[in-house]
């Protein structure tokens, strides 16, 4: 293996320093191909020598790169300078050099051992080649550069007669092949110039054989298995059958499907629609034949002429709404895109809304307007013209800067909007307060006052307050004594509501003589006959015990609707009126829940309405769970929070009155879910819900949930009459929870139908005995009485007989 065997490093050492040139410096690899010593041992008696100042190392450029010269110490600097440039030193990490390397020059390791076995030039196989090298484990063959295996299986150095052999005859091939891929890229050119298609067999026959792989030519195969050019009438046609069968895509997703048409990518992305290629207001790609395109062209058709209508009415009116500019409720969402891209803005002022307009109107024009519409006065303090939205601007301020001007918080301003010191109106969104009104309040010496009558307490603050507990306090609400104005997360789950500290300072006088009137009201039911009779022992003997009911595990993964559910879903996601019948427990809200997701994400606002205040508040937290605190408020009789939210939950009263006062201000409501809808048929209340059917803007798309009723159909022809358009009906007969009768005891148990009947001839017996009994004590006391008057009665005789 090694031309010498070297047991000690001193022994190799002394070998080293003979063999160095005296008067030269010598290459490391030179050295070694010279010595041929194991590696390992050579280079650790070389970087000895250098440490101990016996070799001088230097790493100097080379043809190959960096490489590794040593010198004796008695070699002159001249002799040194003449094989390059570089520093020479005794550093012995400079001999630092890999082991698999020197193996590999000295062709001791398995990949020049084999390079030796084919240096014969006689080709072998792998097997041969495991053969030849025993027990050693065989290099993957085809990393290795010097070479090259033969068509047969075979390998052999590509210096050798095959190998030049082989590599000649695959430059002939790669030739041939590029040649004859030039030739199939003009051919496929001259027979798609026309923009046409072919199928496999056509293509095949015009090419002459099969068509390759490596063509440059963006040849595609389409959904019919015929062949096209990208960016060709017959690709984009297949483009068209792939939309209109799938529906409209995401223009992200669009580009990434179908990048190779560059010139209708292109174009689409410029914002020009090519054939019948549509792109929506969603960002989203269709063809005129979808149903999506179909709607988008009928949009476009009822906004032909919309915006020269829109522009008149600028120059006509600074402030305006859509039921002036708008002939049909498909105008509608056209013309809002229309105002809100030509800088108008949406403005509510005492409660109106209206749309700005954005050219220069007189001062004196504008101030009659808002008077006329709105109620407010104000006074004209410019001569010129300007721009509504600018001129409400200059008199107004935000939140803040009212804040910052009264040395305020926000939440201290919001408060005396809420009791009227202030007001306020809506602007883009936002809130603002009147500079004039800023201006005056703030010199009031009252101020302070207004501040904290205003602030909101909770219920353990109003208690310190009263002197009282918080329970106290929200009896006080219930009752009506006080309003609440809001809720505050207690942090346990539930909410708490909070009070005015006004309205608590307003009520100390009087609440000794309230609490004193709940005092007597209790004494009072404590002595009232029915809680004076004496209460019933449960029945005597063994009860049999509750069957206990385990209730079945919850179902693992993503939860799946039921087919009534995934009918209504689909119904009401398609634009559709629906009603919805199906037995309480069944899932209703759940279809509602995917409504106003959607309506949500594509920035419209929902309303949610329910017959009662109290639902109405459940319905707010679970809602508020679902969707978040900042997407969700309460508007009923006498509470309001989070007014402006995208999802409204009020009673149905409630939404009848607004379509009554501000149908401008559902403009943005795209459906309304009446909860528990079958209130129709209330003798009292139902036309709360006819009205709002009735009256409701015809954009506006209703979701109806009710129990199972026996006339769900007719209810769904009224309203289908009425909004002009077809009522979808889903019902669902299966009850989720199956009902069960149960009896209640004075006692507050729950019993099943046996132990009812049980407990009923237990407690008839008893009631048979105690009656007996009563009657026997009755008979007993009367004849006592009677004993007791004869008694007297007898010894006034006799002493009235002795008297005589």
């Amino acid at each position: 293996m090694w031309n010498l065997a070297v047991k000690h490093r001193e022994e190799l050492k002394v070998i080293i320093l003979n063999e160095l040139p005296e008067n030269r410096p010598v290459k490391l690899i030179d050295l070694v191909l010279k010595l041929k010593v194991n590696p390992n041992n050579l280079l650790a008696a070389l970087q000895s020598l250098v440490a101990n100042r016996q070799l001088r190392v230097a790493r100097l450029k080379g043809e190959s790169g960096e490489e590794v010269w040593l010198a004796g110490n008695e070699v002159a600097e001249e002799n040194l300078t003449a094989v390059g440039e570089g520093a020479w030193g005794y550093q012995p990490q400079l001999v630092a050099v890999r082991q698999r390397q020197l193996s590999t020059l000295l062709g001791d390791d398995a990949k020049g051992r084999i390079l030796r076995l084919l240096g014969d030039g006689h080709p072998r196989n792998l097997a041969e080649i495991k053969l030849e090298m025993g027990d050693e484990e065989v290099p993957s063959l085809s990393s290795m550069a010097q070479i090259i295996e033969l068509p047969d299986g075979r390998y052999t150095l590509r210096t050798s007669t095959a190998g030049q052999a082989e590599l000649d005859r695959r430059r002939l091939e790669q030739k041939k092949a590029k040649e004859q891929l030039e030739q199939q890229d003009r051919r496929l050119k001259d027979i798609f110039k026309d923009g046409k298609s072919l199928s496999p067999k056509e293509l095949e026959e015009n090419l002459g054989g099969k068509l390759l792989a490596q063509v440059k030519s963006p040849v595609l195969r389409l959904i019919n298995g015929h062949y096209a050019l990208a960016d060709s009438k017959a690709a984009w046609e297949d483009v068209r059958s792939y939309l209109a069968k799938t529906g409209p895509l995401a223009f992200e997703d669009f580009i990434r499907k179908f990048k190779v048409h560059s010139t209708l990518v292109g174009n689409l992305r410029a914002g020009k629609e090519i054939s019948e290629f549509i792109l929506l207001p969603d960002d989203r790609v269709t063809v005129s034949e979808s149903p999506e395109g179909q709607l988008e062209l009928a949009r476009r058709e009822a906004g032909v002429g919309l915006k020269e209508k829109i522009e008149q009415t600028y120059r006509e009116k600074p402030f305006f709404n859509l039921g002036q500019v708008v002939e049909t409720p498909e105008q509608r969402e056209v013309a809002s895109e229309i105002i809100k891209g030509d800088g108008a803005f949406r403005i509510n002022i005492n409660g109106v809304g209206l749309w700005t307009s954005p050219y220069p109107h007189p001062i004196k024009v504008i101030v009659q307007e808002l008077k006329r519409l709105t109620g407010l006065h104000l006074e004209a303090d410019q001569i010129q013209d300007t721009v509504p939205l600018t001129w409400i601007a200059n008199r107004s301020m935000t939140v803040a800067e009212a804040a910052d001007r009264l040395r305020l918080s926000e939440g201290d301003i919001l408060n005396l909007c809420e009791l009227e010191e202030l007001t306020y109106f809506r602007l883009a969104g936002g809130t603002r307060l009147w500079r004039h009104e800023v201006h005056d309040i703030k010199y009031r010496p009252d101020l302070n006052k207004l501040v904290k009558k205003a602030a909101k307490l909770t219920t353990l603050e109003a208690a310190d307050l009263l002197d009282t507990t918080p329970e106290r306090i929200r009896r006080l609400v219930r009752e009506g004594y006080v309003n609440s104005v809001g809720e505050i997360d207690t942090g346990s789950g539930k909410m708490g509501i909070l009070v005015r500290r006004g309205d608590i300072q307003a009520i100390k006088d009087k609440f000794p003589g309230i609490e004193h009137e709940w005092a007597l009201g209790a004494k009072q039911k404590r002595e009232s006959p029915a809680n004076l009779q004496r209460k019933e022992k449960p029945p005597l003997g063994k009860k049999r015990p509750r069957r206990a009911v385990t209730p079945p595990p919850l179902p693992g993964g993503p939860v799946e609707l039921d087919s009534f559910q995934q009918k209504a879903v689909t119904a009401v996601l398609a634009g559709k009126n629906v009603l919805v019948a199906a037995p309480t427990g069944t899932g209703k809200t759940v279809i509602a829940e995917r409504l106003i997701e959607v309506v949500i994400e594509r920035g419209k606002a929902a309303v949610y309405t329910s017959p009662l205040k109290a639902l109405s508040n459940q319905k707010f937290v679970d809602f508020r769970k679902v969707f978040g605190d900042d997407m969700v408020g309460l508007v009923t009789g006498d509470i309001s929070i989070n007014p402006y939210a995208p999802l409204l939950i009020m009673t149905t009263e409630i939404f009848r009155n607004r379509c009554f006062s501000e149908p401008e201000g559902l403009d943005d409501v795209a459906c309304v879910v009446f909860d528990e809808i079958h209130y129709l048929d209330d003798p009292e209340r139902g036309t709360a819900w006819e009205e709002s059917i009735i009256f409701a803007p015809p954009h506006v798309k209703f979701l109806g949930l009710s129990a199972t009723v026996p006339n769900i159909q007719e209810i769904a022809d009224w309203m289908g009459e009425v909004r002009g358009e077809k009522v979808e009906v889903v019902v669902e007969t299966n009850r989720a929870v199956p009902l069960a009768i149960n009896w209640l005891t004075t006692e507050g148990s729950i019993l099943d139908e046996d132990e009812a009947k049980e407990y009923i001839e237990e407690a008839t017996k008893r009631r048979i005995q105690e009656r007996k009994a009563e009657k026997q004590a009755a008979r007993e006391e009367e004849f006592n009485k009677r004993e007791r008057r004869w008694g007297r009665g007898a010894r006034r005789s006799r002493k009235s007989f002795s008297g005589n």
